[in-house]
This record gives C-alpha cells, structure tokens and sequence, in this order.
C-alpha cells in the first residue's frame, strides 16, 4: 500500500524527490522504509527516491552527488539542441574530489545557486555553461529555445548578473522569434552573409519560417520526421506559395547541419538571380 502511494506522489513530482522533500511533505520515515521494501521505488546515493524509469541522466547525477548541466540539462528540458552530447555534462564542486572523467565535469559556479535538493541545474545556469561549452551560434539557438519555451524571457535573461563576456553577448542577442533552433542557425548565418531575413512571417494562411526579400521564402524542416498529415500541408502549402509567385528552397536538417557551404551557395543562387525582388 504504501509503495503505491509513494509512486504516485513521485510521479506527480515527475518520477523523483529528495529524502528529506518526502519527510516535510509527511512521510514518516517508518512509511518510507515500508513502501521502499516495494520494488516500486528505488533508492540512489541513499537520498534520492525515484521511480524505475526515471532519466538515466538523472539517475547518474544522483550518483556523483551533482547536477545534469549544460547541453544535457537542455536536452532534458526539452529545449533544441544541435546533436546528442556524448557524454553527460554534469555541474559538481569546484572542488569535487572523485573520478569524474567519464562526463563533462563543469566546476565553474553558476550566476544563480542551485537548488540544494534538485539533481537538474537551474536554467540560469545551464544557459550560462552552454554559453562558453558550445559554439557561438549553437548557443545561441539554445538560448532561444528556452525562450521560445517559456523557460526564461529576454528581459529576465539581460537583468541576470552573467559572469562571462559569451553569456552576456547572448543575453542581449537571444529573442523569442525564431520557432526552432535551426531557424536561428540559419538566420544568423544569413546575416553573416548580408542577407536579412524576416522569421514567422503569415503567408496564404500559413506562416513561413524566413522570408527573403519580398518573394524568396525558405522552409526548414526539423531533425524529426513530420507526420504524414502535416508534411502533405507543408507540401501543399508550398505549392501555393510557387503557384502565386514566391520561390521556396525547403531543407532539412542534415543539410543545414552537416551540408551548410551547399544550402548557402543555393541561397546566394537565388537571391543573384533577383528571385528575393517582387
């Protein structure tokens, strides 16, 4: 009885609660030992209680007596990241003793303190270590993401106290325009080029990701496949686009990724042949 009732108080919680989390919510420390003799909920590092199925990044943070930070921690908030970190990055103690050398051990502190009781680092801090962990533009598309998920806001994003001159660049360059992190690349990257580009502009009934000019309309097309049904409006709406004049270059995400110098030279194509101009 007492297994099942503390599953679904983890659960509630999102699969895992510290030890002493569970004491002040009034569990008595004789009704945490029954429920944990259940195979229902585990025990690591003797102070975290958790579900089974919880984040194996999660559980290894739990582990070390540390933090899921960085790209990983972005990952795990369900923000866009460029690709799958090879190994955990985690936010230990400056000092932290132990082996750590099978993850990214990130001892620099934070502009925020973590939360005591938490194995995930507070998004300040997660976005403030992808700032000097990842390249620029990756970072900064990452920083969108967590705007464009409603983790943080650029007004709260400029007034933190950043410690590092990458993070406070991104701070004053990450807005909540772009609807994924490809876009952001790919803007930028534009800009580079002197090429401006509006984002999320509403075309025929639909919004375009960027739009060049007044009739150069690119489409860009996340890691994930669509489903069927949305990839056939996609398609059907760039046929309406072509049909009423506007140019439509589509890529995916391997291109923008791994084939940018020829997703550029077929932008640079199109805008030399004036088909931006109305």
């Amino acid at each position: 009885m007492w297994g099942m009732e503390l599953q679904s108080w983890l659960r509630a919680r999102g699969g895992w609660a510290h030890r002493s989390d569970a004491i002040e919510a009034g569990w008595t420390r004789y009704r945490l030992e029954q429920a944990l003799r259940s195979a229902l909920i585990l025990v690591t590092a003797r102070q975290w209680l958790h579900l089974p199925d919880i984040d194996d990044d999660l559980r290894a943070a739990m582990s070390a007596s540390a933090r899921v930070t960085c790209v990983s921690a972005a990952r795990m908030l369900g923000l866009w990241v460029p690709r799958l970190p090879d190994r955990l990055h985690l936010a230990v103690h400056p000092h932290a003793g132990r082996d750590l050398s099978r993850f990214v051990a990130h001892r620099n502190l934070g502009p925020v303190r973590p939360l005591p009781r938490s194995p995930l680092d507070a998004i300040e801090n997660v976005l403030a270590r992808v700032a000097t962990c990842q390249p620029h533009l990756e970072a900064l598309a990452i920083w969108e993401s967590a705007i464009n998920k409603g983790l943080a806001t650029s007004a709260h994003l400029q007034a933190v106290g950043w410690t590092t001159h990458a993070a406070r660049t991104l701070a004053f360059e990450a807005g909540g325009d772009s609807d994924s992190g490809l876009e952001t690349l790919v803007v930028h990257r534009l800009a580079r080029l002197g090429i401006p580009a509006l984002q999320q502009v509403p075309l025929l009934g639909h919004d375009v990701d960027l739009l060049v000019g007044r009739r150069l309309v690119i489409q860009l097309d996340g890691f994930a496949y669509h489903q069927a049904a949305q990839r056939r409006a996609d398609i059907a709406h760039d046929r309406r686009l072509r049909l009423a004049g506007y140019t439509v270059l589509r890529f995916d995400y391997v291109e923008v990724m791994e084939r940018w110098p020829l997703v550029e030279r077929q932008i640079l194509s199109a805008v030399a042949q004036n088909l931006h101009l109305a």
